[in-house]
């Protein structure tokens, strides 16, 4: 009885990790089948509504853990709300770019040309203040085709390196940015108040190749 109870629970548990496995493998074709329609273009101020929606959502789903303070999450929200695109995309210094899906915008990236950096304090610079995919996009190559379409217009522009920076928490983040070539420069505060010991960020950089070289592999 007992090794036929044994036999059951063995052969049960190792259909559970085949369907599992079957599972991941269906979802990683799925992503990779999604990842061909992705397209990365400009965006504009028609773009300002849906960025208005895709960007709070975003933001929450990848950093809500860093705040303890409901209304001051909100207010940080409200950083990328409609109104706050349309004046974004109204600057002469800002690029932003969206990743789209099937015509639905799933990310997005901004850049400031000429941005100094807060370490080596060089204006020769573009800054990316915000890269952001919807929950689902991850692991798509979408952020690398939106860095490497920031990168061809840094370079263009003579720019001669990119720099952003990204929460020390975020060790997804920090992580892809190093494969792309990025390189710890220094470190800062998060100027808004969120949980104490959560509040440290890391600055990177990456050199911009003049040949028109894409750095990010």
């Amino acid at each position: 009885m007992y090794i036929e109870t044994y036999l059951v629970l063995y052969f049960n548990t190792k259909m559970v990790i085949a369907c599992c496995r079957l599972h991941g493998k269906q979802i990683e074709v799925e992503k990779y089948r999604m990842s061909k329609l992705v397209t990365i273009r400009r965006a504009s101020g028609c773009d300002a509504e849906t960025l208005g929606v895709v960007g709070p959502a975003a933001y929450a789903a990848t950093y809500h853990y860093l705040w303890n303070d409901c209304v001051a999450l909100a207010h940080q929200l409200n950083t990328f709300s409609k109104s706050a695109f349309l004046a974004l995309l109204q600057r002469p210094d800002t690029r932003v770019w969206v990743a789209e899906i099937a015509g639905e915008i799933v990310g997005f990236l901004t850049m400031i040309v000429n941005s100094k950096n807060p370490i080596t304090h060089d204006a020769s610079g573009a800054e990316i203040p915000r890269i952001y995919l919807l929950p689902g996009s991850q692991k798509m190559g979408i952020g690398m085709q939106l860095l490497n379409t920031a990168q061809e217009h840094a370079i263009e522009l003579k720019l001669t390196h990119m720099w952003l920076d990204v929460m020390e928490s975020a060790t997804a983040a920090r992580k892809a940015y190093y494969k792309w070539g990025f390189s710890e420069i220094g470190r800062k505060d998060f100027p808004h108040k969120v949980k104490a010991d959560l509040s440290k960020m890391i600055v990177l950089s990456i050199k911009l190749n003049a040949k028109g070289n894409i750095t990010f592999m």
